[in-house]
């Protein structure tokens, strides 16, 4: 186990060494495909190429497409798309959150407005589903229909619930695997159906990658109450900020009725505008108590189910990869 303040670029630079050249493959044709003749289109496209985290969900679809037979072309084709649609949502998302910001960089909606943000998106789609059509694979074309609407319904389901003190468990799993873990689990299994892997194979593929994302995302929850700003580049306690209810939350909930803090944070969520000392004071209950170990227990169980499906596969240089990732995943500080 590394260090857990390791460096997140060393340490994904040596896991994914024995990929790296299709790795930037995958960028350049990205680029190429993300852009057009249009020049507000290319700088927006410029703009939102910059976040981080893609090479998390390229590698996955790589990686699984490795454990049967690897077949670059089209995983490079899946590989582009599955990222494209990513930037789509991540740019409805900013216009849904009214985001100025995206790790510190200004959204594509403060700098060019709703109108074209919303139509940004629409035209990543759009390039998306002529990707996937040169796959030639109905199953990935379904899983790619299957797989933009349920993260659409986990926004949704988002969004009506933001500011709900008292959401629960299942409904923030749910709103999880739906918003987050989807995308990473199309990814292992869109890798699994193009290598050829049998029915039970591509099943597992898609369990791994659903445990993953799952984990990845109760850690970036956990992020938002014990970072600094610096570090993760948007201010701590964000979702707080926010309305939304994330799990080291309603984990300090349970036991809040005894301790007065429940009424704290639903006044909280309740408002429009927070002074910081608020804030900082839940923030501070959450990390304190049994909210952010609770949340990491289940990360970790989450974690353990993934390793559980990547262990069906016989042992071999790619799946040890798989197998470190999960570990990333846990350990990563930002």
């Amino acid at each position: 186990m590394e260090n857990p303040t390791m460096n997140t670029t060393a340490t994904l630079s040596r896991l994914f060494a024995g990929i790296q050249a299709d790795l930037d493959t995958v960028d350049k044709t990205f680029q190429e495909r993300a852009t057009s003749g249009l020049t507000i289109l290319n700088s927006a496209s410029m703009h939102a190429l910059g976040a981080p985290g893609k090479r998390l969900r390229t590698a996955l679809t790589l990686l699984a497409g490795k454990l049967n037979t690897y077949r670059f072309e089209k995983l490079l084709l899946l590989s582009v798309a599955f990222e494209m649609t990513h930037l789509a949502t991540l740019i409805h998302d900013d216009i849904v959150d009214e985001s100025s910001t995206r790790r510190g960089n200004p959204t594509v909606n403060a700098l060019f407005g709703d109108k074209i943000a919303i139509l940004l998106g629409d035209y990543y789609f759009a390039k998306t589903a002529g990707l996937i059509a040169d796959i030639e694979d109905p199953r990935i074309d379904h899983l790619f229909s299957d797989t933009v609407a349920t993260v659409c319904e986990g926004t949704i389901l988002e969004m009506m619930t933001a500011g709900n003190i008292d959401l629960s468990k299942e409904t923030y799993y749910e709103k999880t695997k739906s918003k987050t873990a989807c995308l990473m689990a199309a990814c292992s299994k869109g890798g699994a159906i193009i290598s050829g892997a049998t029915p039970e194979e591509i099943e597992l593929l898609h369990a791994y990658g659903m445990h993953l994302g799952t984990a990845f995302q109760i850690i970036d929850d956990i992020l938002d109450y014990t970072q600094d700003q610096s570090t993760i580049g948007k201010p701590v306690g964000n979702d707080l900020r926010q309305g939304m209810v994330t799990l080291p939350l309603i984990y300090a909930l349970q036991d809040a009725p005894q301790n007065g803090h429940y009424q704290q944070v639903k006044t909280l969520l309740g408002e429009k505008t927070h002074k910081d000392e608020e804030i900082s004071e839940i923030v501070e209950w959450v990390t304190q108590g049994n909210g952010v170990k609770l949340s990491l227990l289940d990360a970790h169980a989450q974690a353990n189910k993934a390793r559980e499906a990547l262990y069906h596969f016989p042992a071999s240089p790619d799946r040890d990869v798989l197998d470190e990732l999960i570990d990333f995943v846990l350990m990563r500080k930002k």
